[in-house]
């Protein structure tokens, strides 16, 4: 079966599991040049007297599937059916997700308490988008939930709706599921479902069975076989968790327990409900998500274990009054370590906070990991050894690369194998893509700033072009807000804010810099209400620092006596990081302007950036080398 085309279009890889009902394959789309997964009909389950049935379930699986459009469940791509020798087999086209079953990440252990409360909350996350659609999944397991990335910020994707039904009539327009049809998992069903009368409060049972088994490594219930699960289910109180496992923080029992209650109507009242719960317990059992370290619990700062030196050149300023609501808190820092890098003139944290992207204007482009190990991407001699820019795809396993070649590349980040390439006339501005993964933006040679499909790397439109005035020309990186909806451009002496959620760029917001003559950076704010951008009044040196209201283009600060900026990174609790070339990395608030803290360095300092938590700083410097830093507080 390997190599068969299906549809004329998708070309079998390999098989990458099997079910009750079907088979899910790797696959390679020849007409777009990517890599999906199909899921087909299986023996088993279209076969026999039972085939019909089983080739309209499938069939209804892809028309919910399709419906439930979210970050966390899976995509669908297409719908098809091949003729074989025993008929047309219906197939559904997906996303090819990168990651392992929980099942798998829970044979090897338990899970630790802040992941598991993020993991949660993106269940749950996915389960309101399904039963705002009227969908029941009807068997939330560790099987049918894949956990995608790697390192601390991985995320989670429900699997598998393909024995969900929609909780009205009208929204499947089939009754597929007999009466009495007992349809999910016994380990882990509800007893309203096990009578044969699911509801949404049943895939929150389903949950609060799985974050149990996450926490203490075990189910809340022990049986010899199916009918054993479905009495306890139905008739006994499961332990607490804490009693069960030390160590789980406190809060986890109340919320687990009340998922597990036998009657739907003393559960949570949504999966939204449940996810601000589990959000609260990440907060309060989140700990500095170092490689190496180890927190110290009464105050202390976290000590390294390589034996690299963490005293660090630092000024903070700590409060010695209780700080008015909203301020930030302020931090101090301590040195991880420092190591060469070559030349970079940008750096960038990957999504999951465990590798850094280093571009430069002399050498080759880099990815390494927290301790300076080195990911090459493509031959030394190919055209990527001397790049100027590139981008982490949101999903953390790929990597856009604009070529000075006027190409646009993608790379595995995994075992530095080019996927693909995209050729142009003009040279590729550098690449960035929207936080959802949505849209791929380039602001290229020929002073246009091309929207593309970030599968393929080829351009949507032309929409978004250059000023008319005589001194508008893109410089720097254009700059998505944290919901993608929205794409800031430097344009000369302005900023451009459009809407990108439509087929065509709306331009709703122009943002006038008095002196400027270019906007060689900016960024958003993390609730994307605020801009902060850097103004340059010359091509050369440095620059100054304004934050800006996003809806009404109104100016909230111009930080005017920080100057010689040359980059900058807005990051989490509304901390603003600059590099300068005075040689200091800055902390600031971006509240009030204050000065939170100051790293100095022998010569200038190119770029900053925060690791997705906040709790890294990344420092890259004209001497060649690259700092990395724990903020502390």
């Amino acid at each position: 079966m390997p190599d068969e085309v299906l549809a004329g279009r998708y070309r079998l890889v390999r098989q990458l599991g099997e079910g009750g009902m079907g088979q899910v394959w790797q696959a390679h789309d020849e007409r777009l040049g990517r890599d999906v997964a199909v899921k087909l009909i299986s023996v088993l389950a279209g076969g026999g007297s039972g085939g019909g049935e089983a080739r309209a379930r499938f069939l209804r699986e892809a028309r919910i599937t399709a419906r439930l459009q979210h970050p966390n469940i899976i995509t669908v791509h297409d719908l098809g059916e091949a003729e074989g020798a025993e008929g047309a087999t219906p197939f559904l086209v997906m996303e090819l997700l990168r990651g392992r079953g929980l099942d798998a990440v829970l044979r090897e252990g338990t899970v630790a308490p802040p992941d598991a409360a993020r993991w949660g909350a993106q269940i749950c996350d996915a389960l309101a988008e399904a039963h705002a659609a009227g969908v029941l999944h009807r068997d939330v397991k560790p099987a049918n939930i894949l956990v995608a990335g790697s390192g601390p910020a991985r995320t989670v994707k429900v699997l598998d709706f393909g024995i969900a039904r929609a909780a009205d009539s009208s929204v499947t327009g089939d009754r597929l599921t007999r009466t009495g049809f007992m349809v999910g998992t016994p380990q882990y069903m509800a007893p309203e479902q096990a009578r044969g009368r699911p509801e949404p409060g049943s895939d929150l049972y389903a949950l609060g069975c799985v974050l149990y088994e996450m926490i203490t490594g075990r189910l809340p219930f022990t049986a010899p076989e199916a009918v054993g699960y479905l009495t306890a289910h139905l008739t006994e109180t499961p332990p607490a968790p804490s009693a069960v496992s030390t160590g789980v923080p406190a809060g986890w029992d109340a919320v687990v327990l009340r998922l597990l209650r036998k009657d739907p109507g003393e559960r949570y009242t949504s999966a939204a409900a449940v996810a601000e719960e589990l959000r609260r317990l990440e907060r309060r059992s989140a700990v500095p998500l170092v490689p190496g370290y180890t927190p110290t619990l009464l105050g202390g700062p976290a000590r390294p274990d390589d034996g690299t030196d963490p005293d660090a050149d630092t000024r903070t300023r700590l409060p010695s009054a209780p700080e008015p609501r909203g301020t930030p808190k302020t931090p101090g820092a301590r040195r991880l370590r420092t190591f060469p890098v070559g030349r970079p003139v940008k750096v960038a944290f990957s999504p999951s906070g465990t590798q850094l992207l280093l571009t430069g204007d002399d050498g080759p482009l880099r990815v390494t990991d927290l301790t300076g190990r080195e990911q090459l991407l493509g031959p030394p001699d190919s055209a990527v050894a001397d790049q100027a820019t590139a981008a982490f795809h949101p999903d953390g396993q790929h990597l856009a690369v604009a070529g000075r070649d006027r190409t646009l590349r993608f790379f595995d980040i995994a075992d530095g194998r080019e996927l693909r390439r995209v050729a142009q006339r003009a040279t590729v501005g550098a690449p960035v893509f929207s936080p959802d993964g949505r849209l791929l933006a380039t602001a290229d040679a020929d002073r246009v700033v091309r929207l593309r499909d970030p599968e393929t790397g080829y351009p949507y439109s032309e929409t978004i072009r250059r000023s008319d005035q005589p001194r508008g020309f893109w410089r720097g990186t254009p700059a998505f807000s944290p919901d993608g909806t929205r794409l800031a451009i430097g344009d000369g002496n302005k900023v451009r804010v459009y809407d990108v959620t439509g087929d065509h760029p709306a331009q709703i917001l122009r943002i006038r810099i008095s002196r400027a003559v270019a906007i060689p950076d900016l960024s958003f704010g993390p609730d994307g209400s605020t801009l902060a951008t850097v103004r340059l009044s010359s091509l050369r040196g440095g620059g100054r620092v304004h934050l800006w209201n996003t809806r009404t283009g109104g100016r909230l600060l111009g930080l005017d006596t920080l100057r010689g900026v040359l980059s900058l990174a807005y990051g989490p609790r509304d901390m603003l990081a600059t590099a300068g070339s005075d040689g200091t990395a800055r902390i600031l608030s971006a509240l009030t302007g204050e000065e939170l803290l100051r790293i100095d360095h022998p010569t200038s300092v190119t770029s900053v950036a925060f690791s997705p938590d906040g709790t890294l700083l990344a420092a890259s410097a004209a001497d060649a080398t690259l700092q990395l830093w724990q903020l502390l507080g």
